[in-house]
């Protein structure tokens, strides 16, 4: 039996015998969830975590890190060992970075997540295993404007292309991690008008040329030219809330069919000039009317179809 043991620790030292990772039990309570802000992409959270294990020797709490948050801070740290189980806990209040999806806002879902990840054991030392049973939110979380759909904890590995220096490994290393995951869904149609009355008033007013007689030149066009420069200042005035983004939104795809369609009613008009001083004035006057019933039309079928899109997830 002493060589045997002796055997063992010298397969051991030399690597031919890999020791088991031990299993960590992580679970959360988020206690809060606000500050959500599109333009800084990032929201703020308070919660807490917590750890229940074998091996006393562990310090998993201490090596926590949110790998995702801008800024971390944490207090309240305990550890107990209850029944033969350790348990640490500790209270988290944390900014997150969020890569907000806007491609259909306002009638968008977000899914708010937290990473949790161990910054010293590797999946060697360490797996987490996700505490469902405990890991929740608080019911007295309230989110202005939104809804919590459903929330969720999850656990696996994150692997990283470098070994960071470990001269035991090679090409990668991995590590034990943890996600929180919220998905929320907003309140749209009140933010919907709010932001896009503007736009739809200007486009209707700007619509109402086709009642006026072509030859009335200064309104008649002044109104197109008014309702353009008013759906431009509106994008600008929408794009100020929302992030920098580089996919094509819901918020450009109406403002620029609003664009178009303004700059059709122009050039309508100018057909309809032309006809006027030609003599053809009944002609003109025909031309408007279908001008305007093709026009206003058209335009509320385009904004029915884009917002159906956006609301069914397309």
């Amino acid at each position: 039996m002493k060589y045997l043991l002796s055997l063992l620790l010298f397969a051991g030292s030399l690597g031919w015998v890999q020791a088991q990772a031990d299993t960590v039990k992580i679970g959360a309570y988020i206690n809060d969830l606000y500050d959500i802000n599109l333009s800084e992409k990032s929201f703020s959270t308070e919660f807490w975590v917590w750890f229940n294990y074998q091996d006393s020797l562990l310090k998993p709490l201490e090596s926590l890190e949110v790998s995702n948050a801008k800024e971390v801070d944490s207090s309240l740290s305990f550890f107990e060992i209850k029944g033969g189980t350790c348990w640490a806990s500790k209270k988290v209040h944390a900014v997150i970075k969020k890569d907000w999806d806007i491609r259909r806002f306002p009638f968008d879902e977000q899914t708010m997540r937290i990473e949790l990840e161990d910054s010293n054991y590797d999946i060697n030392a360490v797996v987490y295993v996700a505490d469902t049973a405990n890991t929740r939110y608080d019911a007295q979380v309230k989110l202005s404007n939104w809804v919590i759909e459903s929330f969720h904890v999850s656990t696996g590995v994150k692997k990283y292309p470098t070994t960071y220096g470990d001269p035991t490994l090679t090409g990668s290393s991995e590590y034990p991690y943890a996600s929180l995951d919220m998905t929320i869904k907003r309140k749209s149609w009140g933010l919907f008008f709010s932001l896009f009355t503007g736009l739809y008033v200007a486009f209707f007013i700007s619509s109402l040329v086709f009642f006026i007689d072509p030859i009335e030149v200064d309104p008649r066009f002044g109104l197109s030219v008014g309702g353009l420069f008013a759906a431009v200042g509106n994008k600008y005035i929408v794009d100020s809330i929302l992030p920098q983004s580089t996919t094509f939104t819901l918020v450009d795809k109406l403002h620029i069919l609003t664009y178009v369609f303004l700059l059709i009613c122009i050039v309508f008009s100018v057909i309809s000039l032309r006809m006027w001083k030609n003599g053809e004035e009944q002609r003109s006057r025909q031309f408007d009317r279908r001008s305007y019933a093709f026009i206003f039309s058209l335009y509320v079928l385009a904004n029915v179809v884009l917002i159906g899109m956006a609301l069914l997830g397309g």
